[in-house]
């Protein structure tokens, strides 16, 4: 595949305050900023997901409109922020990206062809240059670009699995390192309506942990751990409050192989409720714990983020209606609350990273006058609010991950009527001095 050459990059390396405005985040500036330039007269970028290679370079991945259609943008920085290649194909939407063996990385999604079909394209990390693409039926992703939910995973062998949703089906659709077809797993969960297939999780022993929402009304969700030949190991299904989905399901595998799921079930009172769970590698429910709400026991709760800390313990970042960006931390033998903090900031969650220090990063994004406002808010490892950035030059939710650069965050720059917004990547620190007291932030924070 030649080089796409349609996409211009300048890199900025920002001085103290020269790019920030006068906000309250101002004092942790970015350690450089790249800006993509779209040749499209009019075009419109949405950020879609970040990952960190070993080597320190910086995978970004972007929703580009323009002619009415929309494109993938696949675009690889260096370490120290220097653009490397791009790489832009149709598509309806991006279900993961992941880096694989061999310097190579991929990404997924849903096909513009007519009907239902799922893309998957492996490209050189190094070059850019396309190793195979392939495009099947079978199913859709039904993404929520809003989250980082992930529906690519690769096995130990090198194996790429794509989680879909058909009807009233998970399928998993697979390949092998070298693009050959191998046959896809289907797990029917509803005769009668369609599901919606969530997040997928490779498992050492070649089988996968996949996790959804069943149907709206009373489905609940549903999560089923498949063995390497594809058959059912488990299902667990959570009714919650009144057995209705109401956002996406999370799931990650902890060192002991339980998987912990977050998810948004509906309350009694007809809100999204922010709940996690945790099952045995036999399926057992271990605990269950529905995250307390300190502002309302009817007010919407529901979750932005989840990760599990290098203990176990799952960090859920929640959104809360006007609320600021919240953090809370369950123990991992038994889902009790260890801390329950507040930043500053606050807004809609779409992205929650670590660093390899423990420290936690959540990102999202807020309204100022009239527009979208892209925010980040830092947390020390032991929950106490460190750092943000209200940025006014972002104007966009975020995506971001951490490495031990720093926070590696995914924007854009302001729409403009007639003209469109171009994507834009930043690197901040993740070792710098907390800046702000503690006394700014809300009386959750218990100092543990």
């Amino acid at each position: 595949m030649a080089r796409n050459p349609e996409i211009r990059a300048r890199i900025i390396v920002v001085a103290f305050l020269a790019l920030v405005a006068p906000a309250a985040g101002a004092q942790w500036p970015p350690q450089w900023s790249t800006l993509w330039q779209h040749p499209e007269p009019f075009r419109s970028a949405i950020p879609l997901r970040t990952h960190v290679a070993a080597d320190g370079a910086i995978f970004a991945a972007t929703d580009v409109t323009h002619h009415n259609r929309s494109h993938v943008a696949l675009a690889r920085f260096e370490k120290a922020g220097n653009f490397a290649w791009l790489r832009e194909h149709e598509a309806l939407s991006l279900a993961g990206l992941a880096l694989l063996d061999g310097g190579r990385v991929a990404i997924a999604g849903d096909s513009p062809s007519g009907a239902p079909a799922i893309y998957i394209r492996v490209y050189d990390a190094a070059s850019g240059e396309l190793i195979w693409s392939r495009e099947t039926a079978g199913g859709q992703t039904f993404v929520d670009t809003r989250h980082d939910t992930e529906q690519v995973a690769v096995d130990a062998s090198g194996n790429l699995m794509v989680l879909a949703s058909d009807d009233g089906d998970y399928v998993v659709i697979r390949y092998d390192p070298d693009g050959n077809a191998l046959a896809p797993w289907r797990r029917t969960i509803d005769l009668g309506a369609p599901v919606y297939a969530n997040g997928i999780v490779a498992l050492a022993d070649g089988g996968a942990i996949i996790t959804g929402q069943g149907r709206f009304s009373g489905g609940g969700y549903v999560t089923v751990r498949l063995d390497a030949q594809g058959n059912e190991v488990y299902t667990d299904t959570d009714l919650g409050g009144i057995a209705n989905p109401l956002g996406p399901a999370f799931a990650v595998l902890d060192s002991d192989g339980n998987v912990v799921v977050a998810a948004a079930p509906e309350s009694p009172f007809g809100v999204p409720r922010a709940q996690v769970w945790k099952l045995a590698p036999d399926g057992t429910r271990l605990w269950t714990k529905v995250l307390p709400n300190p502002a309302s026991v009817i007010d919407s709760m529901s979750v932005g983020g989840f990760r599990l800390a290098a203990n176990g313990d799952a960090i859920i970042s929640v959104e809360v209606v006007r609320g600021f960006f919240r953090l809370v931390r369950l123990a991992a033998a038994t889902g009790d609350v260890v801390w329950d903090v507040d930043a500053a900031i606050g807004g809609t969650p779409t992205t929650l990273a670590f660093a390899p220090n423990g420290r936690v990063l959540i990102g999202g994004h807020d309204f100022f006058m009239g527009g979208q406002v892209g925010r980040i808010a830092e947390f020390l490892s032991n929950g106490a609010p460190c750092r943000m950035h209200d940025d006014i030059g972002m104007f966009s939710r975020v995506k971001a991950s951490g490495s031990g650069a720093g926070w590696s965050v995914l924007g854009t720059t302001q729409f403009v009527h007639g003209l469109g917004n171009d994507a834009l990547v930043r690197q901040f620190d993740a070792v710098g001095a907390c800046t702000l007291s503690d006394s700014i932030f809300s009386d959750g924070f218990d100092g543990q």
